[in-house]
C-alpha cells in the first residue's frame, strides 16, 4: 500500500525520458519523410527529362523514316545516314539505359537504380524497320545509323 502511495522522485525521471523519446520519434518521423520527398522530387525530374529525351529520339528515328521515303520516291539514293544523339551522361546523378522495344514499338529510358523512373515513349515507322538495341548513358557519343541495305537503324 505504501508503494502506491509513494510518489517521490518519479516524475522528473519518467517526464524527461517521455519527452526524450517522443522528441526521438518526432524527429525520425521528420528526416524519413524529408528524404520520401527528396526522392520523390528526383523521380519527377528524372521522368520529365527521360520522356524530353526519348521524344527527341522518336522524332529523329521520323525525321530519317520521313527521309528515306521521301529519297526512295525520287529515285535518290542514300548512302550511310549517321546522326548523333545528345545525351547527358547523368540525369539527377543517375546514370539510365535507353532501349528500342520492337514489339511494342517504344523507346524505353530507365534509370539503373529506380524502376520507378520508367518511362516508354512510342515511336513509328513506315519505311525503315529499327533494331532492337540498348545503349547506356555512361558509354560516351551514341548514334543512330541507317543501313541503306536492309533498310535498318540502329542506336549504338
Amino acid at each position: 500500500m505504501k508503494l502506491l502511495k509513494d510518489e517521490t522522485a518519479v516524475s522528473i525521471s519518467v517526464g524527461f525520458i517521455l519527452t526524450f523519446v517522443i522528441s526521438v520519434i518526432a524527429l525520425v518521423a521528420v528526416l524519413t519523410s524529408f528524404y520520401t520527398l527528396m526522392d520523390r522530387a528526383e523521380q519527377t525530374v528524372m521522368r520529365s527529362e527521360f520522356e524530353i529525351h526519348g521524344n527527341d529520339i522518336s522524332m529523329q528515328i521520323a525525321s530519317i523514316d520521313t527521309l528515306v521515303a521521301v529519297m526512295n520516291n525520287s529515285g535518290g539514293y542514300i548512302g550511310v545516314l549517321e546522326y548523333e544523339l545528345s545525351l547527358p551522361d547523368q540525369i539527377a546523378g543517375e546514370h539510365y539505359s535507353v532501349s528500342v522495344v520492337n514489339s511494342s514499338h517504344e523507346i524505353m529510358l530507365q534509370s539503373r537504380d529506380k524502376a520507378e523512373t520508367k518511362v516508354m515513349i512510342p515511336y513509328s515507322t513506315n519505311n525503315i524497320a529499327v533494331i532492337e538495341s540498348t545503349i547506356f548513358s555512361e558509354a560516351g557519343k551514341h548514334y543512330m545509323r541507317y543501313d541503306p541495305v536492309h533498310r535498318t537503324l540502329e542506336m549504338r
